[in-house]
């Protein structure tokens, strides 16, 4: 398979990858599918964390009168196919057991002791490779998992809602400022999160739910830094039924300024994507302390208050901007994308 048309796969192999957001993590998203002759005869992606991976996923779903093809099909995959064994078996075994020629791949593996081995075992095996191709594209889709990686830290997403003379709301009162196509779109956010984390003014002036109600999926555990009596707690929408939820107590933590050993406990609980809603001072912690990786933030651009809570300055890099009703919303990455 030529350059070109191996690309061209792998667009769709990264599409079929984020379907699997919000319900991988810790695990990477990968997408994968098998081509022979311009057709592609399987696809699949990693759909939970310790189930089947996208390569597997591809195999199985090759229709009965396409299976005499994957020997001499093309297999392209987003992310460098595993070579160990954990909840599920090797790739590698898999790609050897079915006899297939060529593997197309965009990203080595992150993690430096297993970078390169699968390729390494699978050419001196005798299959032709193709890549790493895509590699931009194909970091942006396996970013949360580099970060969990490389820094042994869930990936930080700070969110807040801003007014057009950038405040977050009034003082001590709950201000609404995004609009209801906006909070869908945060739903959905959360659907893709293992955490949402406030502080204790969100708690108590905004009594949040900080569920997916309004979109179809997993409601994210929920962190209140704060100390709550267990005997109060069922005032607070926040301590539910809905989701697990933890405070500072339960997470053995002694205050809410030590956004490292926050981020060790909740690595600790295999949550690898956390998504940080508020409040201003919660902001303040993650920002002096340097440790966060986006920023969503939801502008209402007609919206003026004149003064109350004044909305973090983030400094970053625009991946993207959308406007939604009355909004805008810019995605912000800490540092330059890869």
């Amino acid at each position: 398979m030529d350059k070109v048309q191996a690309e061209k796969y792998l667009a769709y192999c990264f599409y079929l990858a984020e379907q699997g957001s919000g319900s991988v993590s810790p695990n990477p998203k990968v997408g994968a599918v098998l081509v022979y002759d311009g057709r592609i005869i399987g696809e699949g992606y990693h759909q939970q964390f310790g189930k089947a991976h996208a390569e597997l996923r591809a195999l199985e779903s090759v229709k009965p009168e396409d299976v005499h093809l994957i020997s001499k099909a093309t297999l392209l995959v987003s992310l460098e196919p595993c070579n160990h064994y954990g909840k599920t078996g090797p790739c590698t075994e898999l790609i050897l057991k079915n006899k297939i020629p060529e593997l197309v791949f965009s990203n080595f593996d992150p993690n430096p002791l297993m970078a390169g081995k699968s390729i390494r075992l699978l050419e001196q095996a005798g299959v032709k490779i193709l890549g790493p191709l895509m590699e931009h594209e194909g970091h942006q889709v396996i970013r949360e998992y580099v970060c969990n990686v490389a820094n042994q830290r869930p990936y930080v997403i700070l969110k807040f809602a801003q007014t057009a003379d950038y405040f977050l709301g009034k003082t001590n009162t709950r201000t609404k400022i995004s609009s209801f196509a906006s909070d869908l779109c945060v739903h959905r956010w959360r659907s893709e999160v293992d955490a949402i984390i406030i502080g204790k003014n969100t708690l108590e002036i905004d009594n949040p739910l900080l569920t997916t109600r309004h979109w179809a999926g997993k409601n994210p555990v929920r962190i209140v830094l704060a100390r709550i009596a267990r005997d109060q707690r069922l005032k607070w929408n926040a301590f539910n039924k809905d989701a697990t939820t933890y405070d500072l107590d339960d997470l053995g933590l002694e205050d809410a300024y030590s956004v490292e050993n926050l981020l060790a406990k909740l690595f600790d609980l295999r949550l690898g994507i956390v998504m940080v809603e508020g409040g201003a001072q919660i902001f303040s912690f993650f920002q002096k302390s340097g440790i966060w990786d986006e920023a969503r933030i939801i502008t209402n651009k007609e919206l003026k208050i004149g003064e109350g809570l004044a909305a973090p300055s983030i400094r970053g890099h625009l991946m993207k901007s959308i406007t939604l009703d009355k909004d805008i919303i810019h995605y912000i990455a800490k540092n330059r994308p890869y």
